[in-house]
């Protein structure tokens, strides 16, 4: 009975840490991503359609990162 427990409990560590793995992954990309998206913009135009592009890309990002967040706590709770 304790085996499988302790089985699960390392099972669920694995899990977080793979999890926040691939969201810093994700928020790499999305950084990248954002980062390509500013050089090909040209703001000297006023086009409201590429600025609200690089607002949703920003936003997405901060998304990411308060996701992170939360899985880190996760994670630190769960070492303890």
């Amino acid at each position: 009975m304790e085996t499988k427990k302790k089985a699960a409990e390392k099972n669920t560590e694995f899990t977080t840490e793979k999890k926040l793995r691939n969201v810093r992954t994700c928020l790499y990309i999305l950084i990248l991503a954002a980062i390509t998206k500013l050089a090909m913009t040209d703001f000297t135009e006023l086009s409201y359609q590429s600025w609200i592009s690089v607002i949703i890309i920003v936003l997405v990002i901060i998304l990411v990162l308060a996701i992170e967040r939360g899985i880190r706590k996760r994670l630190k709770e769960e070492n303890k």
